[in-house]
């Protein structure tokens, strides 16, 4: 990153976090170096495990998911992965090559072990058959990847989420009737491990902190109530506790969606966070949720419910992580719902308001269409890392199918070009000259989880008469103004760009890949998916068909087709074609 750079970045979102960066800094140093001369842990040290303290899942849920654990364990144990960009892998191999280093950051979760524990349950008949394969992945996964080396090691968020999930994987395991004493010391001896370089590592970044800074103290909460006999425990339950706590309203805001720009990453945070009360409460920590908390998880967990009604627009990089994933590695929140109404009741299935004022995502919708507008801040307190320049950018679904898209992400690291091109404003269904971005970025590596917002003003409102206007201003740049109205079962929509001398502007629609072209005509396209056709016509602009890419999930990839309508002013409508 250059002078220029690292100066504007100092003045801006990092300005606040300075002194606590450099404290947080030394603090690792010193806790690392210690941390690093205490493993590995002998299992001789392991004293032993707490257990019952995680409930399984309800009855209802098993029921309703069962089969879809058994596959996913099934699955995990033959090696066959299929996602995520790498076909096969099993717990003591070598680093899957040639995918994103994301990629093999999820398999070094090891969500699938709590699918193992479950099977002993489900599959009762070969419960000791699952419950040692349980165990001997765990001793692989020791001796193959010796602590604190090796990319399964260098995430701290991965380490954490792994931990949780391997604690959480021998409490179900044992409740099945099953007992391993040598298990129980190399679980314990493993946890340790985790536990000392996950808290000398913990993401806090003197106030910047993340969804991985959660999952660093979701881990060291595991920890500190699953091992017994560690001075440390008590310790990591204390920092863990307050630590989460005092997330819970800083990574939450108070629309209940999460300070991340990206709804992808408002499920994982959302996921976390139960989970942590979850293991509060089951444990009886002392430092519990008060109600404060408790509301704002809710609201976020009900915002994740109206997320998934509306077909889960993918705002900012589609990451699919979760804390646990019990069926797959799909984004499956239905465990999740499950804790909280377990945990709250009634209260869990609370309502929200329909716009989401504090993220900037507003929602227009009638018996068939379901439209956004997006027109919110960056996230992570302005640092934008998971955030697109997708300013007043809309989707669209019609009768259940995807017709207007977000391009998603497909990747963080391994291609520098393809993860700007898909966070670009020309690769979003928005209307901005298509030589110039919203937000800026370093250039380079350094710059892949950057996107400031310095140089923008937006506005987003709703009128009294039910039209939604997004505004948009880089004064170097131009003015966008999108209103948008849902008027007798049709969207409408006008685009105004005022550009300085130089810029001119496009308007984009990305469709989903799905999506055919029936028909073209001058100012008018008819366009199908399934059964559902709708017209899409303009005036103001030509237009011009063009490719695009769509990434429903990480690490996929497929080619589309996208109208790019040139003019400064257009208006333009899509309505359902009823023959």
């Amino acid at each position: 990153m250059n002078l220029a750079w690292t100066i504007r970045i100092l003045r801006g979102p990092m300005r606040p976090f300075l002194v606590g960066k450099l404290v947080d800094r030394l603090r690792r140093f010193r806790e690392l170096r210690r941390a690093k001369r205490l493993v590995p842990t002998m299992p001789s040290e392991g004293r032993g495990l707490r257990t019952n303290i995680v409930p399984l899942p309800s009855a209802p849920w098993f029921a309703q998911h069962g089969q879809s654990v058994l596959a996913f364990a099934r699955r995990m144990r033959s090696g066959n992965i299929g996602a995520y960009g790498i076909d096969r892998w099993n717990v003591g191999q070598s680093d899957p090559t040639g995918v994103d280093v994301r990629s093999v950051h999820e398999l070094s979760r090891m969500h699938h072990w709590c699918a193992y524990a479950l099977a002993a349950h489900l599959d009762a008949e070969r419960r000791d058959e699952w419950c040692q394969l349980l165990e001997d992945e765990i001793v692989t996964f020791a001796s193959a990847y010796p602590a604190g080396t090796g990319v399964h090691w260098q995430f701290p968020m991965g380490t954490g989420i792994r931990l949780h999930s391997m604690l959480v994987a021998w409490d179900w395991a044992q409740r099945s009737g099953w007992r391993s004493a040598d298990g129980d010391r190399i679980v314990a001896a493993t946890a340790i491990d985790h536990a000392l370089l996950t808290f000398a590592e913990r993401e806090s970044r003197g106030g910047l902190s993340t969804s991985h800074y959660a999952a660093n103290l979701l881990g060291v909460l595991a920890a500190s109530v699953y091992v017994e006999g560690r001075p440390e425990t008590d310790l990591w339950k204390h920092d863990a506790c307050r630590g989460l706590l005092s997330e819970i309203p800083r990574q939450i805001l108070p629309d209940g969606m999460s300070n991340e720009g990206s709804t992808g990453y408002h499920r994982q945070i959302v996921d976390t966070f139960v989970h942590a009360l979850h293991l509060m409460h089951a444990a009886q920590t002392p430092v519990r949720a008060d109600v404060a908390h408790q509301t704002l998880v809710l609201s976020a967990v009900a915002r994740c419910r109206q997320l998934e009604r509306l077909g889960m627009p993918l705002i900012g990089d589609n990451d699919d992580g979760l804390s646990m994933k019990l069926c797959g590695f799909e984004p499956e929140m239905s465990y999740m719902y499950d804790v909280a109404e377990r945990l709250h009741g009634a209260a869990a299935m609370m309502r929200v308001s329909t716009d989401m004022q504090n993220f900037g995502l507003a929602v227009l919708e009638d018996e068939h269409l379901q439209c956004t507008l997006r027109n919110g801040p960056v996230g992570q307190f302005g640092k934008g890392g998971h955030a697109h320049n997708d300013q007043n950018s809309m989707t669209l679904r019609c009768d259940g199918r995807w017709f207007v898209v977000d391009p998603g992400t497909s990747t963080y690291t391994m291609d520098m070009r393809r993860r700007n091109q898909q966070r670009s404003t020309g690769s979003h269904s928005t209307m901005w000259p298509a030589d110039a971005d919203q937000a800026e970025y370093p250039a380079g590596e350094s710059g892949l989880f950057w996107l400031l917002e310095d140089r923008l003003e937006r506005r987003l409102a709703r009128t009294a008469d039910g039209v939604l206007r997004g505004e948009i201003i880089r004064a170097d740049v131009g003015r966008h103004v999108r209103e948008l109205s849902l008027e007798q079962g049709a969207l409408h929509g006008h685009d105004v760009f005022t550009g300085n001398a130089g810029h001119s502007a496009e308007c984009v629609f990305v469709f989903h890949p799905d999506v055919r072209i029936v028909q073209i005509g001058d100012e008018q396209l008819v366009i199908a998916s399934g059964q559902t056709q709708l017209v899409l016509s303009w005036t103001g602009a030509k237009g011009l068909i063009d490719q695009a890419t769509y990434s429903e999930r990480f690490a996929s990839i497929r080619t589309t087709s996208c109208l790019r309508l040139h003019g400064s002013e257009i208006s333009w409508a899509i309505r359902r074609d009823v023959p």
